[in-house]
């Protein structure tokens, strides 16, 4: 078994605790932005995101060799925020929804995306479990983003918000055949598990599988989650998530993905 070392802020996590009940004393935790010495490992695994505007964490993971670092530094950094990688999705023509980053931005270049889109919904550019996705409309987007700008808090981008849509999210590993959850929100937007969010074991439609394959591919990653909207036969991929919870896959699933992520070499 390699010695794995997991690059964590919150050191007790529904997935590190799974890890560790699986792997043992192999496993040791190093928090990039507090401790000190860094633990000798054969593979380095990425459990932090940009939710602390620090890249600190990918500093330190950049000195290594490529092949000790799950995900790849550089496959962690494009996806790290919506803005990269929803740039990244127009770049490689993969469906996505329209989209405008709200920070800096003047209040007639809102105005001018409400008036094509009245419903939207607004997230943070960094953000995680669902936090600060709201619905917005055209008559209170103006005074949404005067508050935020007052308060010096702007990282934010707005996409149309599709009704009626279903959300699904695809699970997946190197070598290993894809999850699919067809997810709900409970309350709100999100349908994120932390937040109360239902689903249920699901088969992708077969005419988007292409579009899926094609961005595990393209994207580097050795593991993820991809969320995406379909709805009168066409998708909008939302999100890459390459550090995914796994609480909620477990549950529905019933699959040990711990098990899994080990036996084909991604741990």
């Amino acid at each position: 078994m390699n010695k794995i070392c997991v690059f964590a802020k919150n050191k007790n996590t529904y997935f590190i605790n799974r890890l560790i009940e699986e792997v043992g004393q192999d496993v040791a935790l190093f928090d990039p932005w507090s401790d000190l010495d860094l633990p000798a490992a054969d593979v380095y695994f990425v459990r932090t995101t940009g939710v602390y505007h620090s890249d600190l964490d990918l500093l330190i993971l950049g000195s290594f060799p490529a092949a000790k670092v799950i995900n790849p530094v550089a496959t962690l950094k494009r996806f790290r925020s919506k803005a990269s990688q929803w740039a990244w999705f127009e770049e490689h023509d993969l469906p996505c929804l329209p989209w405008l980053s709200l920070k800096g931005i003047d209040s007639i270049t809102a105005e001018k995306f409400s008036v094509l889109y009245p419903e939207m919904v607004v997230k943070p550019n960094v953000g995680q479990g669902g936090w600060g996705i709201e619905v917005l409309t055209r008559a209170n987007l103006l005074g949404w983003l005067k508050k935020k700008k007052k308060q010096g808090d702007e990282d934010y981008l707005i996409q149309p918000f599709i009704k009626n849509a279903t959300e699904y999210r695809c699970f997946f590993i190197k070598d290993e055949e894809n999850i699919v959850l067809k997810r709900k929100s409970k309350t709100g937007v999100a349908a994120n598990f932390r937040r109360e969010g239902e689903a249920e074991l699901a088969t992708l439609p077969e005419e988007f599988e292409a579009d899926i394959k094609r961005l595990i591919s393209l994207s580097g990653a050795l593991y993820g989650a991809i969320d995406l909207l379909v709805k009168d036969g066409r998708a909008y991929i939302l999100e890459l998530n390459t550090v995914p919870g796994i609480e909620q896959l477990e549950n529905i699933s019933r699959q040990n993905i711990i098990q899994k992520l080990l036996k084909f070499n991604v741990l």
